[in-house]
């Protein structure tokens, strides 16, 4: 039993290894420079292609409950707790489409994600 648990210790420590290797955008011949500039340019599209799809953040609303406190108080308190969540959640929304975005560019200009060396 001992040794089942040592051996899925193991294999657990060797996944979360493999997934913290830092990841790269390579293409054959491609410098330093020129994976940058490329980056940043589907970053730059990814960011315009958000906020032309996506509505900003102040038309989002989200109704919360806080049941005690003065009528001011409670007015304040769901505001700022409701202003977080949103935040939190477009925030969130934000990365993974710029992220996905990303992907793709890259990918269509012909780099691959790789384990850095």
């Amino acid at each position: 039993m001992k040794r089942a648990w040592s051996a899925a210790l193991l294999a657990l420590l060797v996944l979360l290894l493999a997934a913290c290797t830092p990841r790269v955008w390579y293409k054959p011949g491609a410098t330093s420079t020129q994976r940058d500039r490329d980056l940043e340019s589907c970053r730059y599209e990814a960011l315009a292609r958000f906020a032309a799809e996506v509505p900003p953040l102040s038309a989002f609303h989200v109704y919360v409950d806080v049941p005690y406190g003065t009528p001011y108080e409670l007015a304040q308190r769901v505001r700022e707790t409701a202003e977080r969540a949103v935040r939190s959640e477009y925030q969130d929304y934000k990365d993974a489409f710029v992220s996905a975005y990303v992907a793709d560019c890259m990918t269509e200009k012909g780099y691959v994600l790789v384990e850095e060396r």
